[in-house]
C-alpha cells in the first residue's frame, strides 16, 4: 500500500506580482522543509524546470520559495502537483488559486492583446481579449504574461520582431483613433483594408513656390500598384468600402503633424513647412509604420554638410606673409553637395530664410543651427580677422576640440573651418614643414667659420623662419655647433639687412665667456658687447652702451634683474641659449622673458623637453607666443593626456604642432655625417661599505612609514627628499652625517675606492678626466683626495665660482695644464666645450638621463679626435641599480616627447617599497 502525503499549501503575494510559497503538513500544522514540500508541488512545473530553479527565501519566517507571476499561475492554474501526494490548498490560496485557472486558461488559448488604454498613459502591458477580467486579476494577467514573454523564448521573439517592425510601442509617440486603429497599425489585428495608406512629398517645379504632400494608397497584394488618391472615383470600385479608412489616416496624420490638413487628397506646404516634414515629421511618421517616400535628393542632401570655406587672396597684405598674427586677405565661399556659393548669394538666401534652396543644379538645406553659428563665425571674424596661426592650425592637422569642453575650445576665429591656400601660401607651408625645401643662403666672407652641410642647413633654416617673423628652436644634440650656426646667422644679418637694434644673447653665466670666445674665434667683425658684471651700463647709460654693438651678451639673472633697461629695446634678434633656463613658466625670470620684444625669437637647447611638457611650452610662448594657447588649456588638451595617460593620438598630434618650428639633428643621423671618435658608456658597479648599508637601511626604516601616510604634494617633497638623502649614502657617509672634517675617505666608500682606481689609470696614461657629482660637499672631498692622493692642483667648477674664474678653468683644462676637472651638475652640464677630456665619471646618478647625457657632450662634441670613455658610477642593490634599471626602459618616452622628472613621486606604495629597500 502507498503512503500519501499530506500537504497544506500557504501563498502570499508580495510585491510586482511576485508570491511567497511555503507549505505545512496537514497532521499538525508542522512546516516543512523546502526540499520537502517543492519534490511534490513542482513536479510537472516547467517554468520552474520542475522545482530545480526555485529561489529560496533565507529572511522568510518559516522554509519558503518566492515564485515569479507566472510561475504562480502555472502552479495553481495548471496543478503540477505529484500525485503521491495529497494537496490541500490554504482558504487564501484557494482564492489565488481560481484567478490562476482562469489567466492560465486565457493565456494558453492566446487570448490577449496589448493594452490600448495602458500605452497611451505611457505603459506597455497587456489583457485578455475577451475583456472579462478586471483589478487584481486583470494586473496579475498582464504581469504573468510580460514574465512568460521574457523567458519564453518563442513568444520572446514574437514580441521582438513586432517592437522592432513597430517601435512606437516602446516610445509611445504615436497618434491612434481607437483601439481597433492601435492593433491593426501595430499588426496584432488584421486589418482587411487591401491597401496601406501613406504619404508622398513633391518638390516644386519653380525654385521658391510651395511644396505638395499627396495621399498615396498602395496595394497590398502588388505592391507595384500605387495610386495618388485624389477622391472616390479614382479609386477601383473594390476599394470604396474603405474610404473611411482614409479619412480616419488623414484626422491621424492631422494629430500627429498639427500643422499637416488634408481637404483632398493633396496638401500644399510652404517652405518651411516642407523643412519641417523632411527634418522632423517624416521620422515619427515612419516610426509610427506609415510608408513616406520622400525626393530622390533628399537623403544626399540630409547627410550632407554647408560647409564655411575662407579662400585665402594670392596677394597678401604687405609686402610678405610674416608674423603668426599676421593678418591674410581672404573671401568666404560656401559648398556643399559638389556646389559652391559667394558670401553674398549666401546671405542673400539667408535674408530671404530659405530652408531648401535649388542652386545650380543642386538642391541644397540651409540649416538654421548652421545658419546661426555661420553669422557668429562672420561676425567674430571681421572682428578678428584671419591670422597665418589658423592656417597652420588647419595645415599641421590640430584636433577637432570637443566643442562642450569650454575649458579646451579654441576661440580663435577660424578654428575648424575650411581654409583654402593660395600658391605662394602653400609654397611657404612647404618649407616650414620640409626643410630640403629651404633656399640656400651665401655667407658672407667676414665669417671665417667652415659650415657642414648639415648647420648650413640650419643656417637656412633659421633665416627662413626670420624672413616670415615665425620664432625657432634649433634643438641640436650637445657637440653639434649650434652656437656656430648662430654665429653664421648673425654674420648674414648684419650683411643683409639695416639693423636700427643689436641682437641680444641671455645665456648661462658659465658659457658667456665661451661665447665671447666663439665670436672672436668665427666672427671678429661682429661688435660683442658683454653686459655683465656690477659696472655694468644701468639706466639711460645702458642705451648709450649698446648703441654701437651688433650683438649684446648676457646672463639669465640680469635678464630679470636688468629688465627695465632689457625690456626697453626691440631687439633685431633675441637668442636664449641653454633654453631649458626659462622652462619654470611661473617665474618671474621666464615670464619677463617671455615678454621681451625682438624682430625674431630663437631658443637654442639641446633638451627642449628637460622634465614635463610644460617647459615646451614655456620655450613656445617665447618663440612664438600664444601659438600653443594658454598654459591652462595647453595643460588639459595635452600635458595631462600626455602625461598620465600616455595618449599616442595626443603625442602624435603635438609632435607635428611643433615641428615647424623646432629643428633637431642627432649624432646619429645620417645627414650629420660628424665622423666623431667612438664612445663607450661603462656602468661600474660598486657595493656598499658596511658602514653605507646600515645607514641606508636606517634610514628606509625610519621614513618609509612616513611616505605611506602621506599623499598629494606632502608625499611627493617627502619621496625626493628621501631620494636624495639615499643617494647622499651611496655616494659617502659623511655627505649624509654632514661631517666638516671627514676622515677615512677611501675605507668607508667603495664609490670613492673605484674613483681613486680610475683617477690612477687615466693619470697614467696621461689622459684628462671630467667628474660629475650634484653635490658641493661631494665635489670638495674629491678634490681634496685627488690633490692629495696625486699632489697636484684638481679644478673644481661650481656655482659660487666667479665668471672670470670660470673662464680660466676651462682655458687651463683645455690647454691640459690639468688633468682632472671636477663640476657640479648644474653649473657644468650645459653649454661648456671641454673636449681636451677624452674621460667622463659621472660620481652619482641624475634621475633624467638627458641632463646626464647633456653633461657627457662636454667632451663628446665636435672638436673631439680620441676616444671617449664614460663611466657611470653605481652601488648595488640600491636605488641607484634600480632606477638605473627603470629608465632603461622609460627612455624610449623622451624619444616620442617628453620626459618627467618627478615619474619617481608617482610609484605606488608598492612599487616605492621595492625601489627603497636595499637588496643584498
Amino acid at each position: 500500500m502507498i503512503n500519501t502525503v499530506n500537504i497544506v499549501v500557504h501563498a502570499e503575494q508580495i510585491e510586482d506580482h511576485h508570491f511567497y510559497v511555503y507549505c505545512t503538513s496537514e497532521h499538525d500544522d508542522s512546516p516543512l522543509e523546502v526540499a520537502e514540500f517543492t519534490r511534490y508541488l513542482f513536479t510537472w512545473h516547467e517554468s520552474s524546470f520542475f522545482g530545480t530553479n526555485l529561489e529560496e527565501i533565507p529572511s522568510f519566517a518559516v522554509p519558503a520559495v518566492r515564485l515569479t507571476p507566472w510561475m504562480m499561475v502555472e502552479l495553481l492554474g495548471k496543478e503540477t502537483y505529484n500525485s503521491l501526494a495529497s494537496i490541500t490548498l490554504s482558504e487564501e490560496t484557494l482564492k489565488l488559486a481560481d484567478e490562476a485557472q482562469i489567466i492560465y486558461e486565457l493565456i494558453s488559448n492566446g487570448q490577449y492583446v496589448p493594452d490600448f488604454e495602458g500605452w497611451k498613459h505611457g505603459v506597455t502591458r497587456f489583457k485578455d481579449s475577451t475583456n472579462s477580467l478586471e483589478g487584481f486579476a486583470l494586473d496579475w494577467f498582464s504581469a504573468a504574461l510580460t514574465d512568460l514573454i521574457k523567458h519564453d523564448r518563442v513568444l520572446h521573439d514574437a514580441w521582438a520582431d513586432i517592437v522592432n517592425a513597430y517601435p512606437v510601442l516602446d516610445t509611445f509617440m504615436g497618434h491612434f483613433i481607437d483601439e481597433t486603429d492601435f492593433l491593426e497599425k501595430i499588426g496584432w489585428q488584421l486589418d482587411a483594408t487591401p491597401f496601406s495608406i501613406g504619404l508622398r512629398l513633391n518638390e516644386p517645379d519653380v525654385d521658391g513656390d510651395d511644396w505638395q504632400l499627396e495621399i498615396l494608397l498602395r496595394s497590398k497584394t502588388n505592391e507595384e500598384e500605387l495610386i495618388h488618391f485624389q477622391g472616390e472615383g479614382e479609386l477601383p470600385k473594390k476599394w470604396h468600402p474603405y474610404l473611411n479608412k482614409i479619412e480616419r489616416e488623414q484626422e491621424r496624420f492631422s494629430k500627429v503633424v498639427p500643422w499637416l490638413s488634408f481637404q483632398t487628397g493633396t496638401t500644399f506646404v510652404t517652405e518651411d513647412e516642407a523643412w519641417l516634414f523632411l527634418t522632423d515629421a517624416s521620422e515619427t511618421l515612419i516610426n509610427m509604420g506609415v510608408e513616406i517616400l520622400l525626393p530622390s535628393w533628399w537623403q544626399v542632401v540630409k547627410e550632407s554638410q554647408l560647409m564655411l570655406k575662407a579662400k585665402v587672396s594670392s596677394t597678401p597684405r604687405g609686402q610678405s606673409f610674416v608674423g603668426m598674427n599676421s593678418l591674410i586677405d581672404f573671401n568666404w565661399r560656401f559648398a556643399t553637395n559638389g556646389v559652391e556659393m559667394s558670401e553674398e548669394e549666401f546671405l542673400e538666401l539667408v535674408s530671404q530664410q530659405r530652408r531648401l534652396v535649388h542652386f545650380k543644379g543642386q538642391w541644397i538645406k540651409l540649416d538654421p543651427a548652421f545658419i546661426k553659428q555661420v553669422q557668429a563665425i562672420l561676425k567674430k571674424a571681421d572682428r578678428e580677422g584671419l591670422h597665418l596661426s589658423d592656417i597652420l592650425q588647419q595645415e599641421l592637422n590640430a584636433k577637432d576640440i570637443d566643442a562642450d569642453d569650454e575649458d579646451l575650445l579654441d576661440t580663435r576665429a577660424f578654428a575648424n573651418i575650411q581654409i583654402e591656400l593660395s600658391q605662394q601660401m602653400k609654397s611657404m607651408l612647404r618649407k616650414l614643414t620640409d626643410t630640403s625645401e629651404l633656399p640656400t643662403h651665401e655667407i658672407p666672407k667676414e665669417f671665417l667659420g667652415t659650415l657642414r652641410p648639415y648647420q648650413q642647413n640650419g643656417v637656412d633654416w633659421l633665416l627662413f623662419l626670420r624672413s616670415v617673423s615665425f620664432g625657432a628652436c634649433l634643438a641640436d644634440d650637445m657637440g653639434l655647433g649650434k652656437t656656430i650656426q648662430m654665429i653664421a646667422y648673425f654674420s648674414y644679418v648684419k650683411s643683409t639687412e639695416q639693423l636700427e637694434q643689436p641682437a641680444l644673447i641671455i645665456a648661462p653665466t658659465s658659457v658667456l665667456g665661451n661665447w665671447q670666445k666663439e665670436f672672436e674665434k668665427f666672427a671678429p667683425h661682429l661688435r660683442v658687447k658683454l653686459h655683465y658684471g656690477g659696472n655694468r651700463a644701468k639706466g639711460e647709460n645702458f642705451t648709450e652702451a649698446i648703441k654701437d654693438a651688433d650683438i649684446v651678451l648676457t646672463s639669465y639673472g640680469l635678464s630679470h634683474a636688468d629688465d627695465e633697461e632689457i625690456s626697453a629695446i626691440t631687439w633685431s634678434t633675441i637668442c636664449l641659449d641653454e633654453a631649458q633656463n626659462i622652462k619654470n613658466a611661473h617665474t618671474k625670470q621666464s615670464r619677463a622673458i617671455r615678454k621681451l620684444h625682438g624682430q625674431h625669437h630663437i631658443a637654442l637647447t639641446g633638451t627642449p623637453m628637460e622634465n614635463r611638457l610644460t617647459e615646451l611650452w614655456s620655450i613656445y610662448d617665447f618663440l612664438n607666443r600664444g601659438y600653443l594657447g594658454s598654459l591652462h588649456s595647453f595643460h588639459k588638451r595635452y600635458v595631462l593626456p600626455i602625461e598620465k595617460e600616455r595618449n599616442l593620438a595626443q603625442i602624435e598630434q603635438l609632435q607635428r604642432y611643433i615641428k615647424p618650428f623646432l629643428l633637431r639633428r642627432t649624432k646619429r643621423d645620417e645627414m650629420v655625417a660628424l665622423n666623431l671618435p667612438e664612445k663607450q658608456e661603462q656602468k661600474e658597479y660598486v657595493p656598499l661599505s658596511i658602514e653605507q648599508a646600515s645607514l641606508y637601511e636606517q634610514l628606509v626604516k625610519d621614513t618609509f612609514d612616513q611616505v605611506t601616510a602621506l599623499a598629494g604634494m606632502q608625499r611627493k617633497a617627502l619621496i625626493l627628499k628621501m631620494l636624495g638623502k639615499l643617494k647622499q649614502i651611496c655616494n659617502h657617509p659623511a655627505l649624509y652625517l654632514k661631517e666638516q672634517q671627514p676622515k677615512q675617505l677611501v675605507t668607508r666608500s667603495h664609490k670613492i675606492e673605484k674613483l681613486v682606481e680610475l683617477a690612477t689609470n687615466i693619470r697614467e696614461q696621461q689622459e684628462s678626466c671630467l667628474i660629475f657629482t650634484q653635490y658641493i660637499g661631494m665635489g670638495e672631498m674629491m678634490k681634496s683626495l685627488l690633490e692629495k692622493e696625486f699632489d697636484e692642483k684638481v679644478l673644481f667648477l661650481n656655482g659660487s665660482v666667479m665668471k672670470s674664474e670660470r673662464d680660466r678653468m676651462v682655458e687651463s683644462f683645455q690647454n691640459k695644464e690639468y688633468p682632472f676637472l671636477i663640476l657640479s651638475l648644474k653649473a657644468g652640464g650645459t653649454g661648456l666645450n671641454l673636449t681636451a677630456a677624452n674621460h667622463v665619471i659621472h660620481f652619482d646618478r641624475w634621475w633624467n638621463p638627458a641632463v646626464e647625457n647633456q653633461a657627457t657632450d662636454r667632451a663628446y662634441r665636435i672638436g673631439q679626435d680620441r676616444f671617449v670613455h664614460v663611466h657611470k658610477l653605481i652601488t648595488t642593490g640600491t636605488i641607484e641599480e634600480k632606477i638605473d634599471e627603470m629608465l632603461e626602459k622609460k627612455q624610449s618616452l623622451n624619444d616620442e616627447i617628453i620626459q618627467s622628472e618627478n615619474w619617481i613621486t608617482e610609484l605606488s606604495s608598492d612599487e616605492l617599497e621595492k625601489l627603497f629597500t636595499l637588496s643584498i
